[in-house]
């Protein structure tokens, strides 16, 4: 079942920025608690599971019943539906399960209408109290099963082993035709709030002269960039939640004069 912050920031993502009736693919949906919500606001539904012994609808609802579910669908491969086949395409604590990103990025941009909706969310390993936890111990907060020496190969899939770096993903969406709209919010305890007042003046300069990297290769990127790195939901919300709309073409951003596109 989906933590109710999670399940209600993914909602709320929706809601603001698709209209119902439209065509919603839940990726690797789980129990089916956020296409169960969203079937009741009448957006037209759908999911997939992975293996048969993975996550999945064990006592459907009368609404869960109706719905279409595509079995066996491996995200590490190329996604089973045709070209512009969905207007919101959802990934909710699914992409920090995968090997790679870039590739699944390609086929939601693929699967996606033109002016469609990727919403995803993940653990944030950029909010305030993972960089704290980071600089005293080496590791991140990853709010998940970590990969370790007991893990069998074949369920590497179900721990948190690759999480998600949210300036190389920024690009990733651009370069498939993507651009970040916006932000959500899940919780975060009292405490950080507070640290981020008295931080806020140390990590804002920090913050814009590691962008500035950014902003040598691409102007228009790194303004970008830095417009979500410094936005409070990202230094403080446990998950990024996080919707980016498909461009009218597939052509990526900025490129540097004398480069081919492939």
């Amino acid at each position: 079942m989906q933590e109710s912050a999670i399940l209600n920031a993914v909602t709320r993502a929706v809601r603001q920025h698709a209209a119902p009736k439209v065509r919603v693919l839940d990726l690797s949906c789980g129990d089916g608690d956020i296409i169960e919500r969203l079937a009741q606001l009448e957006y037209s539904v759908e999911g997939t599971h992975f293996r048969e012994d993975d996550y999945i609808i064990r006592k459907a609802s009368p609404i869960l019943e109706k719905v279409p579910i595509h079995e066996g669908v491996d995200l590490c491969q190329p996604l089973p539906f045709a070209d512009s086949q969905f207007d919101v395409i959802l990934a909710t604590e699914v992409l920090e399960h995968l090997p790679a990103h870039a590739p699944i990025v390609s086929e939601i941009a693929r699967i996606l209408n033109v002016n469609g909706l990727f919403v995803f969310t993940t653990p944030n390993t950029h909010r305030l109290s993972s960089r704290i936890q980071f600089f005293l111990t080496g590791t991140h907060n990853l709010c998940g099963a970590r990969l370790g020496w007991h893990v069998n190969r074949r369920d590497l899939y179900s721990t948190h082993f690759n999480p998600l770096y949210f300036p190389v993903f920024h690009s990733l969406l651009n370069q498939n035709g993507l651009q970040v709209k916006y932000l959500g919010f899940t919780r975060c305890k009292l405490p950080i709030f507070v640290l981020l007042a008295l931080l806020y003046p140390i990590l804002a300069p920090a913050t814009v002269l590691e962008v500035a990297h950014f902003w040598k290769r691409s102007h228009a990127g790194g303004r970008d960039l830095l417009r979500w790195m410094l936005n409070p939901r990202m230094l403080l919300s446990d998950q990024m939640v996080v919707a980016a709309r498909k461009r009218n073409g597939d052509s990526g951003g900025e490129q540097s004069p004398g480069h081919v596109r492939k």
